[in-house]
């Protein structure tokens, strides 16, 4: 390697780290959303447990959705070195690791793409200014928001590297690695591979063996993790096959756009310039057809959805043509052209202007021109980055030491809801004292979602339904065994203030459900699949839903008190406050409002009432609510007052109802379990004297055992989401238990295929 290389290297290198340091002058380098609710809170919820059970994979997380499999979330980083080297060192927040690994990868990836080019022959500057385009990309702005969207480039760029070196048996560790860093992109990735390995070698059959192997080794996540997104669905756009196959003109996925390769325009002319070199003339027809048809990113993305985020797989092969092209130093002016009908649109104009005037200036033999247009993508990824940073107060609101101390210093005992920025707190765990109902993960309980959002009807508060938040719905707090509530008021039915500090409060309701109880009042599933809202609030309350006979029925006790079939057309440019006042009683009630909701614009709608919002979703939205119902459940102590909050945009609200219901019908007698000392779940002892189901708020999925007397029971689903089973009349000892299916079978695989893997890399590095 020649000083020059080295040089360029590490300023490659050192870019990314100044840009990083400059942000943390005035803010921390990660978003609002996904970096702090998801991947911080997350990566040091895992430290935490790690500490308390020195489980690097547990079989389950006891502290969100209700007691879930720890396997849920093996998509924030379960096996990622950063988390798991963060565990060795207690007294550094979580955050140092997140952020400095991020920006490791983020400057190793300029790195490698400069020795891969250099390594195919482009001269020193073209590499050098190609792979300021790949580290100033704005790709790069998911380095502070979804982190592994990116994080996967590095294995890419290096397993590329390795097909050129003719050094394939070391791409196993690539793709192992890939998949614990991102498993959702890592078929991407390898189809990617094999397309560039065919079109540089005309074979792929010796690359096959180290994808299988890599694939084997890192069988112990996603086996699992496989196995629970089959079980489970996402709430995505629907996709029209027909919509595929129309030509999508933006170029989002690879021009000027966070969610793709965020390449200048330059790139895009390259593509059409690389037609007429033998060399990349198929691989650049095929990128433009991919970055133009959503199908290949359909495709990619596991026929999913067909974002263009998928895309930044791609990057590596663009910039190759691109460095081609500039080496090559021949330009087609119909080629040109025809790269220029293309970019129509204002943003388009200005970037061809100026790729044109970098085109000028190089073919005139102006090579210091490389140089200066490197600015381009540097400004670009500037502007679009900058901003986005998280404030240092948001951070510190969310690792609150007033919020720590009341976890820290209270008897919880059961379930904890942090009504606080619920779409931020979502995932966060102050102790491990705390046990949350909450959670967002990719790969959400189905059951358990449907429970909270189509028979509860708790608030969808945020444009993903995919999220579980904590709500004020009296409900949701009791059936999952909510008894402490962190708010910064304390005007909830059956909450009283235990603690306070600062400007939190502990509350704490000590009627609300155990999390495993017993109980002889049942209703059939098929009876209460007939019941509509409200009237099948009530019922779920005071009856057990079991796929059997009902014991005994149940009338519900709800109220129409209004029903308004008049519409309401809302066009507010902004943010509007009303207050309805209230003309029936609502002393010691619940009073549930729905109505539905009609959005004239492209933009999402917000409607809170009494602090309770409910949000529909942009209609183009990726992650779509569905959420045309707006349903509000309030047990306020006091209600005088609707305090309605109206986001801005054009929207019609219709069907207004309002119906109330007396608190003292939420008062069910259940019988508790004495609970016991174990390494299990959970483990008690009752005694009843009717047969009947043992219930949990334990949400259902497969994995779950339950022993009465040392018997392993029949699993039921009760309730419509949740673990239970029937139980004969007596005096019983009962024990639940959990194990991650396909866990050991899939770390059994790892063992073997790291055995083969490592023997294999041996002989065939021992025999070239």
């Amino acid at each position: 390697m020649k000083k020059r290389d080295k040089f360029y290297i590490t300023i490659l290198f050192i870019l990314p780290i100044l840009f990083v340091l400059c942000v943390s002058t005035y803010s921390i380098y990660g978003s609002k959303l996904d970096w702090l609710s998801q991947h911080v809170s997350l990566a040091d919820y895992f430290r935490q447990n790690f500490y308390a059970t020195h489980q690097i994979i547990p079989d389950t997380f006891a502290h969100l959705q209700g007691q879930t499999n720890a396997i849920s979330f093996s998509y924030y980083g379960l096996l990622r070195p950063d988390v798991l080297i963060s565990y060795v060192f207690p007294n550094i927040p979580t955050r140092f690791f997140i952020i400095g690994y991020a920006t490791f990868l983020w400057a190793s990836t300029g790195g490698l793409c400069y020795c891969w080019l250099r390594n195919k022959g482009y001269k020193d500057s073209i590499s050098f200014f190609s792979s300021i385009c790949c580290i100033c990309a704005n790709c790069f702005f998911q380095s502070h928001q979804q982190i592994m969207f990116i994080e996967i480039l590095p294995f890419l760029f290096l397993s590329m590297i390795l097909i050129d070196k003719n050094k394939r048996q070391w791409i196993s560790l690539c793709i192992c690695m890939a998949l614990f860093h991102n498993y959702f992109y890592t078929p991407g990735m390898i189809l990617i591979l094999l397309l560039y390995d065919y079109d540089q070698n005309h074979t792929i059959k010796d690359i096959l063996i180290p994808i299988l192997i890599g694939m084997g080794m890192a069988t112990i996540l996603w086996l699992p993790t496989g196995y629970l997104i089959l079980n489970n669905h996402k709430s995505v756009v629907q996709t029209n096959l027909f919509d595929l196959l129309i030509p999508n003109f933006t170029l989002k996925g690879l021009v000027y756009d966070s969610y793709g390769c965020g390449l200048t325009v330059i790139s895009w002319i390259a593509l059409f310039q690389g037609i007429q070199f033998e060399k990349t003339r198929k691989l650049s027809i095929l990128l433009i057809l991919m970055f133009i048809f959503p199908i290949f990113s359909y495709i990619l993305n596991g026929t999913l959805y067909a974002r263009t985020k998928i895309l930044v797989l791609c990057l590596p092969l663009v910039l190759m043509i691109l460095a081609h092209w500039l080496q090559e130093r021949k330009l087609n002016k119909g080629l040109l052209v025809l790269a220029s009908l293309f970019l129509c649109t204002k943003t388009m104009l200005i970037g061809l202007l100026i790729s044109l005037v970098f085109i000028g200036y190089y073919f005139m033999d102006k090579k210091e021109c490389l140089m200066i247009y490197a600015l381009v993508p540097m400004i670009v990824f500037t502007g679009l980055n900058y901003n986005q940073c998280l404030d240092l107060k948001l951070y510190n609101s969310m690792y609150s030491k007033d919020k720590q101390k009341l976890m820290q210093r209270n008897d919880l005992n059961q379930r904890t809801a942090d009504l606080d920025q619920v779409g931020h707190s979502v995932n966060h765990i102050y102790d491990l004292k705390e046990m949350k109902a909450s959670s967002y993960t990719s790969t959400s309980n189905s059951l358990y979602n449907t429970f909270v959002y189509d028979i509860i009807k708790s608030p969808i508060s945020q444009s993903n339904r995919t999220i579980i938040t904590d709500s004020e719905n009296y409900l949701y707090l009791s059936m999952m065994s909510v008894q402490n509530v962190l708010s910064k008021e304390s005007n909830l039915y059956g909450y009283k203030e235990v603690d306070s500090k600062g400007k939190y409060k502990l509350l704490k309701n000590k009627n609300v459900f155990p999390m495993v109880y017993v109980t002889s009042d049942t209703l059939s599933e098929s009876k209460f699949d007939k019941l509509f809202y409200p009237y099948n609030l009530d019922t779920i309350y005071n009856r057990t839903i079991v796929n059997g006979e009902t014991s005994n029925e149940y009338a519900s006790k709800m109220k129409l008190i209004k029903n308004l079939d008049q519409s309401i057309v809302i066009q507010n440019k902004k943010k509007t406050k009303k207050t309805i006042p209230i003309d029936f009683d609502t002393k010691n009630k619940m009073v549930c409002i729905d109505f539905d909701i009609k959005n004239y614009t492209d933009k999402k709608i917000s409607i809170s009432i009494n602090g309770m919002k409910n949000t529909l979703s942009k209609k183009h939205s990726v992650y779509p609510n569905g959420n045309k119902h707006f349903t509000y459940i309030l047990s306020k102590k006091e209600l005088k007052q609707f305090d309605v909050t109206l986001s801005k945009g054009k929207y019609k609200i219709s069907n207004i109802r309002v119906y109330t219901c007396d608190m003292n019908v939420f008062d069910r007698k259940v019988t508790k379990i004495k609970s016991l000392k174990t390494d299990s779940i959970f483990k008690g002892k009752v005694t009843t004297s009717k047969d009947g189901y043992l219930v949990t708020s334990y949400p259902y999925e497969k994995g779950y055992e339950i022993y009465i007397d040392g018997k392993k029971q029949n699993v039921d689903i009760v309730n419509k989401a949740f673990v239970g089973c029937k139980i004969k009349k007596g005096s019983h000892t009962i024990t639940i238990q959990f194990h991650a299916p396909f866990k050991k079978l899939g770390l059994c695989i790892s063992v073997l295929f790291v055995m083969i893997g490592g023997f294999w890399i041996w002989k065939k590095s021992k025999n070239l």
